[in-house]
């Protein structure tokens, strides 16, 4: 399952590091177009904020997988490893708590977008379409984070009971 899982989140980087490569281009020749010639890119701004949401949310996943989340250590020298990884689980469990929160809190405004057909105001595109990639970054989040919190939760639990 976690390689499955890894693959994905992988797969879900690469997507947003082409993204996010695009953002700049985007920026660049909109710069490069209004300083030069006195004609930007119409609905630049919009395109950026798409892009960044993708950027933003697909990476996420990843982020879990590879541990780089922010994290401080105060207690980790004084403690026993086995209250260590008791700890690491917990925190697990409340990161996966977070991101089905964020993930249901999502889908009734995904669902607006598509009820309501709402779109961005210059550009004319479909809010659905950012509401898709968010709300795609964070499922795969949750899938991470349960992934996850059950290998944390079996090392704390098989270590020196």
């Amino acid at each position: 399952m976690m390689a499955l899982i890894g693959a994905a989140a992988r797969f879900l980087t690469r997507v947003a590091a082409v993204f996010l490569l695009a953002m700049v281009a985007v920026n660049v020749v909109d710069v490069g177009l209004r300083s030069g010639l006195n004609a930007p890119i119409f609905g630049a701004y919009e395109i950026v904020e798409f892009l960044l949401a993708a950027v933003a949310f697909l990476a996420i996943p990843e982020a879990f997988l590879r541990d780089q989340h922010i994290t401080i250590e105060l207690i980790d020298q004084v403690v026993p490893q086995r209250v260590v990884d008791w700890l690491r689980a917990i925190g697990t469990l409340f990161a996966l708590v977070f991101v089905a929160l964020l993930a249901w809190h999502m889908v009734r405004p995904t669902l607006d977008y598509m009820e309501f057909d709402e779109v961005s105001m210059d550009l004319q595109l479909p809010l659905v379409w950012k509401a898709g990639l968010i709300l795609a970054g964070i499922v795969a989040s949750v899938a991470t984070a349960f992934a996850l919190f059950l290998r944390d939760l079996g090392r704390a639990a098989g270590r020196g009971a």
